[in-house]
């Protein structure tokens, strides 16, 4: 992953509330970082990759927190791919 869509990742992750995906500022920061790997060939983020780098589950957040941020950021990684996916077909027609 390049430096700048890393950082753009990690801006992203940093600022996310994961409680409530689908906040009008995360999903800017996200396109934000959709763009760049588009734009940058990055086309094919791995889901370890992805989740690596959006953070691990905090070891005080109880069961139930921890499976509700992991399926957010499951969520937002399928976002990552259909935004992609999304780019790539606006750009061939």
């Amino acid at each position: 992953m390049s430096p700048k869509t890393k950082k753009l990742l990690e801006e992203f992750a940093c600022a996310a509330n994961w409680s409530t995906a689908g906040n009008p500022a995360d999903m800017e920061r996200f396109s934000d970082f959709v763009i760049s790997a588009f734009q940058r060939g990055e086309h094919s983020i791995s889901q370890d990759e992805f989740l690596e780098m959006v953070g691990r589950t905090k070891s005080e957040e109880t069961i139930q927190e921890k499976k509700k941020a992991l399926a957010s950021k499951l969520f937002m990684f399928n976002k990552y791919e259909d935004g992609i996916r999304l780019l790539q077909n606006f750009q061939e027609k």
